[in-house]
Parts: C-alpha cells; structure tokens; sequence
C-alpha cells in the first residue's frame, strides 16, 4: 500500500517523448515527507516550500551522455531516475552525477514503458524498441538488481502490446489504455489503442474490459495526473477529463481559462486540495483543484463493456465440451515451447513482434547451419553498399537474440555466430539447441 500512496505523488508515468519532446525535460514531484515540491529538469533539481513555493534548495544533475531522457520517482524514500529507453536506474550523488544503480544491459526496448512502485518494488510494463512492443511486465530485482520478466498466469488472457499509454495501479489491479501498438503485419507503423485492460496481481491474470470511444480531441494527452484512483487528462485545446476506469466512467468538465496558464506537455501533481504546474515561464504555481472541477460538463462511460455470450456457450455447449479436451491436451503440449507465428514468437503468455526476415533467418538457422552470406543475401538491400548490408545482417542477429532473450528469460544467445564447419575460412550462424532445444516447437 505504501508503494501505491507514493505512486500518487509521482508525474512521469509514461513517455510521450518520441513524439514531442524537443529535448526539454521538466518534471514536478512531491515529498510529502519534506511536504516539498520537486522540480526536475535534464540539468537541475529545485525544492520548494508547498505552501509560499519559495525555494529551499536548489542542486545541480550531470547526466552520462548516453541518458537521453529520463523518469524521476520516489522509492522507499529515495529519489531515482529510470532511463525511459533502456533499463538504467541511477541516483543522484553528492558530487551532482548520475550513478547507475542496477546490473541490466537493456537498451533502447523500453521508450513509452509504464513506470510504477508495488510493495517497494520498481515495474515496468509494456514499452517499444527494436521495431517491436511488449505485453509484459518487468520488474527490478531488489537482490540482484537486474530486470526480471513478471510471470503471469498461465491460464491468462493475452494483452494488447502497447507504448506511450496511461495506466494506474491500485492495490490489487492494473489497468491501462490509450497508447500505441503496431501493425499485425509487422511493419513499424503504429496506431492508436483504444481497448482497455486490467492485470490482477493476485490471480496473475490479465483481463480485457472493453474499448473505449473516448475522444480527448487529440490523438495524445497535452498532459495528465493522478488524485485518489482517476486519472485527469488535460488535451491540447485546455479541456479537462476524468477517467475513473474502475467505476467505468468518463466525466467531462467545463472550459476553464486558467488551464491555459500551464505549460504545455508537463504533467501538474496533486497534494492537499492543490494542483502544482509549470506556467509558461518555467516557474512553478498551484492552485486549488475545486476551482478547475467544479463545473461538468457530463458523464459517460468510458467503455463499452465486453458482451457477454451465455447464450451462445449454451446451444453450443455440447461441441464445445468435445473440443475441450483436445484443446487441453494441445495446450499442455505447447504451453512452455516457443511458437513461431508469421509476424513473432509466442512463449507461455508472452509475444514478441518481428518483421519476415527475421522470421526467415530463425526458420532456416533452427533446421540446419546457415553461412553468413545466406544470412546477408536475405537482408540485403539494393540502395546500400556491401558493408552497409553486412552492418545491418549484425544488427539483425543482434536484434533477434535480444528480444528472444526478453522473451524467455534466458542468458544465452539464441543464434551463435561460430566458424563454418565447412571451412574454417568463413563464418556461419547456428541455433543454440543446449539451451533453447527443449522448448522449441
């Protein structure tokens, strides 16, 4: 429960930085210990009083060249900040650097990732990198401090696979919607998510609620925060929204002139009856939330519930009940072995999207050895030269055996680049059938 009350305070949930960012980062927080506000920038940290927002302290933040971006949050007492492309966790030392805290070498597979704290753990959910998105949840290991895949039951429904999306979590649910997913085919074109779905963390089993008309009159929120268990959107024309999931309901408020006075695309925080935002100075204000809520507009329902089939399951019920066995049986069979599918790889309750090249080379590697010029004939491209293409067969290999690495679990590669058994001169790309053998379909 503690992780949950603190998952309140904390603004920077989720990236929408792919898409707006201008390499500009501001971030509001609060301390409720300090009873402070905390304002972060990509160089600075400010504190400031709650109640005259004078400010008490003010700290400097020399970042690694290779953070790009990055998520502050609160945890167990402790400010840190999480990389919001890779898997970088790091603290700020006395000496004002970023210092990395974790063991993980993710990078650049968790841009538009759900950032959130259950029972003093660090999770992330879903997120894009390496023309794929995930389904899943990942976790910091607290002994180990490497990221570790969340099971989930396996039993469970599969969820959509989704970036830049808006979730809350309370003590027992997850829930999500919005966001991004990508094309069945494959390609890398996104489009927009309008299903929404809850995680119980207790059953471990994901459920999909229904879709969602809601239109925020933007195709992403300007920006968001969080009071009690609704999420608040503010769109890009000023206009304030209430989405309470749990309840199923979308309340729209009034125009109201001073949501015009916040700076666009920083997300305001909520503490004691206040909301504190970024005007378009750069200086933190607040004011009282009734002024900005006292006046709706109408309640909907923000999803139309999934229908239920009683009736059908009931005159077909009897066939239903034949194919339930086999249907087990094939499920045993399968249910811990990676299934190869046009557009990805299924294992237990998780997917990963690749293209069909990708498909191609793990088609062909598992059967027999394939020598490196096989591999770089089938991502060549006409418009780039020789070593170009032999650039992009590495970066291909290299893909594959890290997303299957994410997908499993496992440590080890899943192609091996080794010397032709044919002749030693030249080299060729194996499957690793020691460590992936066994749950190959």
């Amino acid at each position: 429960m503690k992780g949950v009350i603190w998952l309140l305070f904390l603004v920077p949930f989720f990236s929408f930085s792919q898409k707006r960012r201008n390499g500009e980062t501001n971030n509001l927080l609060v301390d409720s210990l300090r009873n402070q506000i905390i304002h972060i920038t990509s160089d600075s940290l400010i504190r400031l009083d709650v109640n005259n927002l004078k400010v008490l302290a003010k700290q400097k933040i020399l970042r690694p060249k290779s953070l790009i971006s990055f998520s502050p949050i609160i945890k167990e007492n402790k400010l840190i900040f999480i990389d919001r492309q890779g898997g970088g966790v790091f603290e700020l030392t006395e000496k004002d650097s970023l210092a990395r805290i974790d063991n993980s070498d993710i990078k650049n597979f968790l841009i538009g990732s759900s950032i959130f704290i259950k029972n003093d753990t660090l999770f992330r959910h879903g997120g894009y990198g390496y023309w794929s998105s995930s389904n899943f949840f990942i976790y910091l290991d607290n002994a180990t401090k490497e990221w570790e895949i969340y099971n989930i039951s396996d039993t469970s429904s599969e969820s959509r696979a989704i970036h830049s999306h808006l979730s809350i979590d309370t003590e027992d649910e997850f829930y999500f919607f919005g966001g991004y997913s990508l094309s069945h085919n494959g390609g890398r074109d996104s489009f927009s998510n309008n299903e929404v779905w809850s995680f119980n963390f207790q059953t471990k089993n994901w459920r999909f609620l229904g879709k969602s008309k809601a239109n925020f009159s933007g195709s992403d929120p300007d920006s968001f925060f969080i009071i009690d268990k609704s999420i608040y959107i503010i769109n890009a024309l000023g206009r304030l929204f209430r989405v309470d999931v749990l309840e199923n309901e979308l309340t729209e408020f009034k125009i109201n002139p001073f949501i015009y006075l916040f700076k666009n695309y920083v997300n305001p925080v909520f503490y004691k009856d206040h909301l504190y935002y970024l005007n378009k100075k750069g200086i933190v204000k607040k004011v009282a939330f009734k002024t900005l809520s006292n006046k709706i507009l109408k309640t909907t329902a923000f999803y139309q519930k999934k229908k239920g089939y009683g009736s059908l399951l009931i005159s077909v019920g009897f066939v239903f009940l034949c194919f339930l066995f086999i249907g087990i049986y094939m499920y045993l069979k399968v249910r811990n072995a990676i299934v190869i599918s046009k557009n990805g790889l299924k294992y237990k309750s998780k997917f990963i999207q690749l293209d069909s090249v990708a498909i191609s080379i793990i088609e062909l590697v598992i059967i027999k050895e394939v020598a490196f010029s096989v591999i770089t004939e089938l991502v060549r491209k006409e418009h780039l030269s020789k070593i170009q293409n032999e650039r992009n067969r590495n970066q291909y290999l290299e893909d594959i055996n890290q997303k299957i690495k994410f997908l499993t679990g496992f440590k080890s590669n899943f192609l091996i680049i080794s010397k032709s058994s044919f002749d030693a001169r030249y080299k060729s790309v194996i499957f690793n059938k020691m460590d992936y053998g066994k749950i190959m379909k």
